[in-house]
């Protein structure tokens, strides 16, 4: 049987790993946080990108559409070309 001397430092010992565990689970915490905000971040920066992309393919899309135009009208009739 543990004595009473045994018994206290057991608890002491127990109380600042608790201690400890508490501190190291508050850090992953915390750590968590920014983590979540870091991903928010890159997941709002992903969405205008994508915005962003489908405007520019759109834009893009439309020069191409002119371009074809131009040339065909220059070649078929050019007379209707403003250059």
């Amino acid at each position: 049987m543990a004595s009473k001397y045994e018994i206290e430092q057991n608890l002491l010992r127990t109380i600042e790993t608790n201690g400890k565990l508490a501190k190291h689970i508050e850090a992953l915490w915390d750590e968590i946080g920014e983590k979540q905000t870091a991903y928010q971040d890159i997941k709002y920066e992903l969405s205008i990108l994508k915005t962003d992309h489908k405007e520019l393919l759109q834009e893009c899309r439309q020069k191409g559409k002119a371009q074809v135009q131009k040339e065909w009208l220059e070649h078929f009739s050019p007379r209707k070309t403003d250059n």
